[in-house]
């Protein structure tokens, strides 16, 4: 199933993206728009952390991509937590990316 959004008579297609239920209904509780998700997509900053995969819109990104796409400024904040064959699992904002980053892994040995 192809990720589909509306805007303007103009159809946005990202057949590589599919929603999970918990994505919709996260969606609509935080307002995230199909749109910003799209958006949060095409041009949010890919995070490799805890086994998912992280698209996240920043101020680096707001800066970089802003002037192409002027909705971008209202997103800062957003993030997408997907899977690695491209379903959206979660979206929610926060924009403390710290909890985000890979962290360093303390190895416990046993002596």
């Amino acid at each position: 199933m192809a990720f589909i959004v509306t805007e303007d008579d103009r159809f946005f297609v990202l057949p590589e993206v599919t929603n999970s239920k918990h994505a919709l209904v996260r969606e609509g509780q935080k307002g995230i728009s199909k749109k910003q998700v799209m958006l949060a997509y095409k041009y949010g900053r890919v995070i490799h952390a805890r086994r998912a995969v992280y698209r996240v819109i920043g101020n680096k990104e707001i800066e970089k991509y802003g002037s192409i796409e002027p909705e971008l400024k209202n997103m800062n904040g957003i993030q997408l937590v997907m899977s690695s064959k491209g379903t959206v699992l979660t979206t929610f904002r926060n924009k403390d990316l710290r909890k985000v980053r890979p962290y360093k892994h303390n190895h416990k040995h046993l002596h």
